[in-house]
């Protein structure tokens, strides 16, 4: 995401002042020691783990410590130096091989925060500060990075910590500043603009959501209906495209407009039949007031089936989102749409959700949690619904390059009137379904704005109506790309 340039490097020249004070001394103490003054070279020397032993191709392993003191005394220099490319570029081939030596560690870490890329040195820190908790100089370049991230409360914890040592008058003045900016992002909103675009393919077993059952009981079971092979599950590979461009203006210090437009296409190979085209456009009004943070916006979307109209939809909603601590922040959202469906009139509502959870975030793990409510007002009572809802997410970083994600959502949907008499699949009958949808992936990192993934979904509808109960599993693998 862009941001301000002029703000952005102020605060990395003082960020980089602020590691150039540190850089001074030749050994590092025992980690026992805390104050930044007598912790300020980048190992502890009664500490240092063994050297990792790198393998030569087509050779067998053996140990090799020379190739380790060698490689860090060259990235040492290239520090000193302020040559932080050539250091970057020197130790990422070798992670693999060294990542765990507290020398490498730190040069490897120091050197991709010097370059932006705090997501990589945001590992190498937590490990140094996790095995050398003692030591004050890997807790100031973890918070540093915290703060980059937009993780302002980790970073606060952590400036804080070393802080309450009482370091050097210098230190403490650079902590200063950056406590008081994180005191001032939360209070104000930045101009901003982003997206993203994705390409992916996989396939689906049951890209028409339709029932397996080869025949189906009418009038009460006193007629059957054999359906034919296009009205049951179809499989077939696909493609999908998606693209979204956002901005966010300030209004005030302290509010802004956020806008959005994006669209998404998914192309099964089978036929064209259901091959489905989505166009978005949203925005809002946002605010931030101490810990609360307020939305108010609206959504258009229009989708396509088999490129004919499908259905228009037009949402109002309302967020609130509240900072618990550190680690938590609760999040609630109301939502009322209006739905019009373009191939059945009877299947036009007006629908109220209300979701209402948290999200927590510590170091490499995020998750969520929300409770779901809405119901539905229609002209035919038996198309509409009450649903109760869970909402479950969360994100664990594997290291500086990969991820695990997952996501499981359950449903329940009461409908509020039964059939009419003359329905010949269910005359009387009031459908009462639920719906398992588990997802589980896994993203690798190319560069910091490329992205590979791969997941699988599994969808279970059950119905009292064996006529709507069906099984979806969708196997995906694509490429994101982030500006």
């Amino acid at each position: 995401m862009k941001g301000p340039i002029t703000q952005a490097a102020s605060l990395l020249l003082c960020g980089s002042l602020f590691s150039a004070a540190l850089l001074q001394a030749e050994e590092q103490p025992a980690a026992g020691t805390s104050s930044v003054t007598e912790a300020t070279a980048e190992v502890p020397a009664d500490q240092a783990t063994p050297a990792l032993t790198p393998v030569t191709p087509g050779a067998a392993p053996e140990a090799d410590t020379t190739t380790l003191a060698r490689t860090n005394q060259q990235l040492s220099q290239l520090i000193r130096q302020q040559d932080y490319q050539s250091a970057y570029q020197l130790a990422q081939p070798l992670l693999s091989l060294y990542e765990g030596d507290p020398s490498f560690d730190f040069y490897y870490a120091f050197s991709a925060a010097q370059l932006g890329y705090f997501n990589e040195a945001l590992f190498g820190f937590e490990r140094l500060s996790s095995n050398y908790p003692a030591v004050a100089r890997y807790r100031l370049e973890l918070a540093r990075a915290y703060y980059y991230l937009g993780n302002h409360d980790a970073a606060e914890q952590e400036f804080s910590r070393v802080q309450s040592t009482n370091p050097p008058a210098q230190v403490r003045e650079t902590i200063a500043q950056f406590l008081q900016r994180i005191q001032e992002q939360r209070q104000s909103v930045m101009p901003a603009w982003g997206g993203f675009v994705s390409a992916s393919g996989g396939y689906d077993s049951n890209y028409n959501t339709a029932t397996d059952l080869n025949e189906v009981d009418l009038l009460d079971g006193l007629l059957t209906a054999r359906l034919s092979r296009d009205q049951r599950a179809k499989g077939s590979g696909y493609y999908q495209l998606r693209a979204q461009g956002s901005y966010i203006s300030p209004l005030t210090q302290r509010s802004a407009i956020d806008l959005q437009l994006g669209a998404s296409r998914k192309d099964n190979a089978a036929d064209d039949l259901f091959d489905l085209d989505n166009l978005y456009a949203s925005g809002g009004m946002r605010m931030v007031r101490g810990r609360h943070n307020l939305r108010l916006g609206g959504r258009y979307s229009h989708y396509w089936l088999g490129r004919d109209d499908l259905l228009s939809d037009l949402s109002a909603n309302l967020e609130w989102n509240y900072q618990l601590a550190s680690e938590w922040q609760s999040q609630t959202r109301l939502t009322l749409s209006s739905q019009d469906n373009k191939l059945n009139d009877d299947l036009d509502l007006l629908q109220a959700e209300l979701q209402a959870g948290a999200a927590f975030s510590a170091g490499s793990l995020s998750a969520q949690f929300a409770l779901v409510l809405a119901t539905d007002d229609g002209e035919q009572e038996y198309q509409a619904r009450d649903t109760q809802g869970i909402n479950l997410s969360a994100q664990q970083l594997l290291n500086i390059h990969s991820s695990l994600y997952a996501s499981l959502i359950l449903r329940d949907y009461q409908f509020q009137g039964a059939f009419p008499a003359d329905n010949l699949l269910a005359a009387g009958e009031t459908r009462a379904e639920q719906m398992i949808q588990l997802v589980l992936g896994y993203g690798y990192t190319l560069l910091p704005a490329l992205t590979l993934y791969t997941q699988a979904s599994q969808v279970r509808y059950n119905s009292n109506l064996p006529l709507y109960e069906y099984d979806r599993t969708l196997l995906e693998a694509g490429i994101n790309w982030t500006f």
